[in-house]
């Protein structure tokens, strides 16, 4: 109900930032198709803006929808994390309370109601978890059919990109512990075929775009990279003042992850345990897209560390960390190990975030009611005390401004 209340009370209807160039081809009258294989910075926006692309066709170009879109792809990953738990481990019991106080915190909350877009990082958030219940299901031709699709969707969605090199891997374990029996061994092979066709098929007239027009790769301060990482863990966690503290904490949480993820894939090298399975893709996943994030926005400074779109895509590594713990024998001390974890990530679940999210909500309504009564962009700025775009002709701002105003879409839909 929170999650939802501050979409409902917090989003305008207003394009903002990157969203006046993932949404060009509204103007230009794209089909879906465009909209899937498009890029905008170093990813594809695969099935996420193709989804709300729909819906803003169905609303006059309402973008409140893609808030409620991203909030509703985010419950949806958390109410399917909660089936793959009682897939995994049968029934649900009162710890199980950490899912839903990971994926419903409002740290997260410019994933909702700024630029990102939902391709970035609420859509492969869920396709990643449907992905892990895919590889639960006991039968063979159910379960490799559900990893080719979801594998496919993930890597042309966003930073989903980022399980291709997991599911290469766990393929390729499945093809080599069932190299003695042809007939099982036809199907793992059949889907790592066809998930290499997937992976290299994203390459196809791609053009690799990082997001910062600062990066550089090495980057000079190689210790600069962990820290990062480290950092980008601690805002996790709900830390939001200094950096020592949130920095070395998060190297800590890094450390477990590394640690974690290495004991998994030692034990998926004996077997391919369900359990073990999950924790190995749900902690993989997040390490690979930590160090991503890391390589690509470390040039920005550490503040970059801190930006609550980072917060969304580390979900899944604090919900392996949860199933580690449940693969232990269920002990004293196991016990106190996961309320440690449901301690250690409660903060950040309970944290309001009121003065960021009001904030940026009332500059952006007002920079609309100014624009409204003015009609213009640069006086707006200043007004609002908020870019509405940095290059506006870059992105034919005012082109595409009148454009909405001559068809009663976006902010002219609602003027009031």
């Amino acid at each position: 109900m929170r999650f939802f209340w501050v979409v409902s009370r917090h989003s305008v209807n207003l394009f903002f930032f990157d969203e006046w160039d993932v949404y060009d081809g509204l103007f230009r009258g794209w089909p879906w198709w465009r909209f899937f294989l498009q890029e905008h910075g170093p990813h594809r926006q695969g099935l996420g803006v193709t989804v709300v692309v729909w819906l803003l066709r169905a609303t006059h170009w309402d973008s409140r929808v893609q808030a409620y879109a991203i909030a509703s792809a985010i419950i949806v990953a958390m109410l399917s994390a909660i089936h793959l738990k009682a897939r995994l481990y049968g029934g649900l019991g009162w710890s199980d309370i950490i899912i839903p106080v990971l994926f419903l915190g409002l740290g997260q909350w410019e994933v909702l109601l700024s630029a990102p877009g939902p391709s970035a990082q609420a859509f492969p958030l869920l396709l990643l978890i449907s992905y892990c219940v895919a590889w639960s299901h006991q039968k063979p031709w159910l379960r490799y059919s559900g990893i080719v699709i979801l594998n496919f969707l993930l890597v042309y969605t966003g930073y989903g990109i980022f399980v291709s090199i997991i599911t290469l891997l766990l393929l390729a374990v499945a093809c080599w512990q069932n190299r003695k029996e042809r007939g099982a061994m036809i199907a793992p092979l059949a889907a790592f075929i066809a998930s290499t066709l997937s992976l290299a098929s994203f390459f196809y007239k791609y053009a690799f775009n990082p997001a910062a027009d600062c990066f550089r790769f090495p980057y000079p301060n190689l210790a600069a990279y962990p820290w990062f990482i480290g950092l980008m863990f601690g805002r996790f966690l709900g830390i939001k003042r200094g950096t020592i503290l949130p920095g070395a904490i998060g190297v800590l949480v890094l450390i477990l992850l590394m640690a974690v993820c290495v004991r998994s894939l030692l034990m998926v090298l004996e077997g391919l345990n369900r359990a073990n399975v999950g924790v190995l893709i749900l902690t993989g996943y997040t390490l690979v897209y930590a160090a991503a994030a890391a390589i690509g926005r470390v040039c920005m400074g550490m503040q970059a560390a801190g930006s609550s779109r980072n917060i969304t895509l580390l979900i899944p590594g604090f919900v392996g960390l949860y199933f580690c713990l449940l693969n232990r024998n269920q002990s004293r001390h196991t016990r106190i190990a996961i309320f440690v974890l449901l301690l250690a990530v409660l903060p950040a679940c309970i944290q309001r975030n009121h003065k960021e999210i009001e904030g940026f909500s009332a500059m952006k309504a007002a920079w609309k009611r100014c624009y409204l009564a003015n009609e213009k962009v640069a006086y707006c700025d200043a007004q609002s005390h908020l870019q509405l775009y940095p290059k506006p002709t870059a992105t034919h701002l005012n082109e595409k401004l009148a454009y909405l105003k001559e068809n009663r879409l976006n902010l002219y839909g609602d003027p009031h």
